[in-house]
C-alpha cells in the first residue's frame, strides 16, 4: 500500500523491494548487494539462499556499520603486544593502542567500573568505554547496564590527564532476531495470527519469515590528528606536573557509540579482542 511505502521511506529511511523468493539465489543476492552498498562493503552474505523458499513472503533486514576517525589519533608506533585478561588467570597477548592526553574520565567506585570517552573527528558521535575495576567484573557490569542512564553518565565525566590503553578489535556479529523479538512480546508477527493488512493491497495472509541482524565494528589507530602541544616557561615558578590517571582496558569491557543529542547508536562487549 502507498501509505506503508510513504512511512517506510519517509519516516524510517527504509527501502522496500518486491522479490520472488522462489528464485532464492537471485533474491538472496539482491538483498546482500543492498546490504553491502549500505555498509560500505563491510557486511557481506547477510542472507543465505537456503533461508528463502517459495513460502517466504517477507524478510526484514537491519544492517549497521560504523567507521569513524579519532579526533585525536593513536600513534601506531605506540601499539605493542600486551596481555589481555580473558579471566582472572588466563590471558593472551593482543595489540594494545596507547594515547595520553586530556580525556573525559570518571571512576564510578560505587558501581565498580570506570568510564572514558573518546571523540571522533567531524562528528558529535563519541565512544564511551565502560571498564570494570576488576578483571572478572564484566558480568556485574552487564547486570547493572540496563539501569544506567548513559547520556547522564557521559555528562558526569570530567577531563584530566589520562593514559589510555585500548586494544584494537574487530567485531562481526550476526543474529536471527526471531527468538529475541518473541521474548519481547512481538512473536505474533512470525505466526499465522500476524496482521499485516496495512502492508498489502490484497488480503493475502502475511507473516514475517526472517528477521536478521548483522553488525560490524572495527577499532584501530586510524584518526585525524587535531591536537597541538604547547609548553610555557617562566622564571622563579615551578608548576606541579598534572596527575596522570591510567585507563588500561586489558580485560573485558563495554563500548558504546553515542551522541549527546540522539543517545545510543551502538553498544557491545569486547570479551576477546584477538
Amino acid at each position: 500500500k502507498r501509505s506503508f511505502l510513504d512511512v517506510a521511506t519517509g519516516s524510517f529511511q527504509s527501502d522496500v523491494h518486491e522479490l520472488n523468493f522462489a528464485q532464492k539465489e537471485v533474491a538472496a543476492k539482491t538483498i546482500n548487494d543492498w546490504v553491502e552498498r549500505k555498509t560500505n562493503n563491510q557486511i557481506k552474505n547477510l542472507i543465505a539462499p537456503d533461508m528463502l523458499d517459495e513460502f517466504t513472503r517477507m524478510v526484514l533486514v537491519n544492517a549497521v556499520h560504523f567507521k569513524g576517525t579519532w579526533k585525536y589519533r593513536f600513534n601506531t608506533t605506540n601499539t605493542r603486544p600486551i596481555p589481555f585478561w580473558l579471566s582472572d588467570t588466563k590471558s593472551r597477548d593482543i595489540p594494545m593502542m596507547y594515547r595520553k592526553g586530556r580525556i573525559a574520565y570518571k571512576n564510578y567506585g560505587d558501581k565498580e567500573f570506570t568510564a572514558v570517552e573518546l571523540g571522533y573527528s567531524g562528528s558529535d558521535t563519541n565512544m564511551l568505554i565502560l571498564l570494570p575495576n576488576e578483571r572478572n567484573g564484566i558480568a556485574a557490569l552487564e547486570e547493572i547496564l540496563p539501569t544506567l542512564n548513559l547520556v547522564e553518565l557521559r555528562n558526569q565525566l570530567g577531563k584530566g590527564e589520562v593514559e589510555v590503553y585500548l586494544p584494537k578489535f574487530k567485531i562481526d556479529f550476526s543474529l536471527d532476531l526471531k527468538d529475541v523479538l518473541t521474548t519481547l512480546g512481538m512473536g505474533r508477527m512470525f505466526s499465522n495470527a500476524a496482521e499485516f493488512s496495512y502492508l498489502l493491497v490484497s488480503n493475502e495472509p502475511l507473516k514475517v519469515s526472517k528477521a536478521i541482524h548483522k553488525a560490524f565494528i572495527e577499532v584501530n589507530e586510524e584518526g585525524t590528528e587535531a591536537a597541538a602541544a604547547t609548553a610555557f616557561s617562566a622564571k622563579f615558578r615551578v608548576a606541579k606536573a598534572p596527575r596522570v590517571t591510567e585507563f588500561k582496558a586489558d580485560h573485558p569491557f563495554i563500548y558504546v557509540l553515542m551522541s549527546q543529542e540522539k543517545g545510543v547508536y551502538f553498544i557491545g562487549k569486547v570479551a576477546n579482542p584477538a
